[in-house]
């Protein structure tokens, strides 16, 4: 299974999601591997403190650039249960590249119109990719959104976001929580962070789930298909 995290628009928490993901599989002891793939390095940030913190379980990661990642991505596929791809906030040749692989894509997005306006693109994007890559499930998650109940911003954006046709919305919303943060800098996934933080870990535990619900469904329409 691959799964790419990514987008046109940069600060949405794309490689949170990510790091996440990939700590909730391995403790769940499944094979995963991590593939930066964002020059800026967030990613491989993270783990090479989980590395100097000897946290475990180990969950190795590679960063990988270019228009041909794709390839590399394929051959790691044959070694991994799951790899986990941070593609960054931009359009790029990896992001592009990746899509082409991918099982799941994930581009996560605030509860803002200025971040609901770059999906134009990335709708786009998944369009010319499907051409190639047609079994391609997309999917938005609201991500850092407000914790005041009151505030409307999250079904303000979810109207807006039921036009993208390529695109389901996330079930799932991750609310914006300090202990995600302070987790990501020590290394950690949400789920691993003391104190523990219920309503983030039951939040990221449900798209977990979510993700590999929809995973599983498109495997098993695959084989009734062959």
């Amino acid at each position: 299974m691959i799964i790419l995290v990514g987008g046109e628009k940069g600060g949405t928490g794309k490689s949170t999601i990510a790091i996440n993901l990939a700590v909730m599989h391995a403790l769940e002891k499944k094979e995963v591997l991590v593939v930066d793939a964002d020059k800026q390095g967030t990613t491989n940030f993270w783990s090479s403190l989980r590395n100097e913190y000897e946290i475990k379980p180990c969950i190795p990661c590679v960063q990988k650039f270019g228009k041909n990642i794709y390839i590399e991505i394929q051959d790691l596929a044959e070694k991994y249960e799951t790899i986990i791809i941070d593609a960054g906030g931009r359009d790029s040749a990896e992001l592009r590249a990746s899509l082409l692989v991918a099982d799941k894509f994930i581009t996560p997005i605030r509860a803002s119109q200025s971040d609901a306006w770059t999906l134009d693109h990335v709708d786009l994007l998944v369009t010319n990719a499907r051409l190639i890559n047609e079994n391609l499930i997309a999917m938005i998650v609201v991500n850092q959104a407000p914790t005041n109940p009151s505030v409307s911003e999250v079904s303000e954006i979810n109207e807006y976001l039921s036009d993208f046709e390529n695109f389901r919305i996330s079930k799932s919303i991750i609310k914006d929580r300090i202990a995600l943060r302070h987790a990501f800098k020590d290394g950690l996934g949400c789920t691993e962070f003391k104190p523990k933080d219920k309503k983030a870990i039951t939040e990221l535990t449900s798209l977990y789930r979510e993700v590999l619900e929809e995973c599983k469904k498109k495997k098993v329409f695959k084989d009734q298909k062959s």
